[in-house]
């Protein structure tokens, strides 16, 4: 299990970005790559309990046949206290159900960020030299003294993130369009 250190970093408006972001490699075009982890999670809730849910999450990637990037997120809790599954879908426009972060290649990686109240997110893809597969790391990072906030599943809440540890990073490439199957 690799584990995150909960760290106070500093997060700038640059911190997790890419800085000239390229164009998807030909070898990538019309195929999926698909990232998942666990995230084990100490939350406080609004009336000050904790929780401390398992968060599967799933990020695919579709690069299209014109190396345009589509993104279908997934993150699901199933535990006794709480059920519950978000999906969300990003175009290659930017536009989003998903709030604030998205992908695009720098070199052999795929980088994708997501910035919280209080944090942000990163998911950087390595690639083999052939494209043919992949190795993935998500890292967590928080702002200033301040604990990151975010919302339930279904938005009806929000949490302070406590601590978050990533378990192990699994990731595939795979033929076709999984963002919309």
């Amino acid at each position: 299990m690799r584990y995150f250190i909960w760290a106070s970093v500093i997060v700038g408006p640059s911190l997790f970005a890419v800085s000239s972001a390229g164009a998807a490699p030909q070898q990538l075009y019309n195929k999926s790559v698909t990232v998942n982890w666990v995230e084990s999670t100490l939350q406080k809730a609004s009336d000050g309990s904790s929780r401390n849910p398992q968060i599967n999450s799933t990020r695919i990637i579709y690069i299209s046949s014109a190396g345009r990037l589509f993104v279908k997120g997934t993150r699901s809790i199933n535990n006794r206290n709480y059920q519950g599954t978000k999906n969300t879908i990003r175009g290659p426009d930017g536009s989003s159900n998903a709030g604030p972060g998205g992908f695009s290649f720098a070199g052999n990686q795929l980088i994708g960020t997501a910035v919280f109240d209080g944090g942000a997110r990163r998911i950087a893809v390595s690639f083999d030299p052939g494209f043919s597969s992949c190795t993935a790391n998500v890292v967590y990072g928080k702002s200033g003294s301040a604990n990151q906030k975010w919302k339930s599943l279904d938005g009806t809440q929000t949490f302070e993130l406590i601590s978050v540890s990533v378990g192990a990073v699994g990731c595939s490439i795979r033929e076709g369009n999984a963002v919309a199957g």
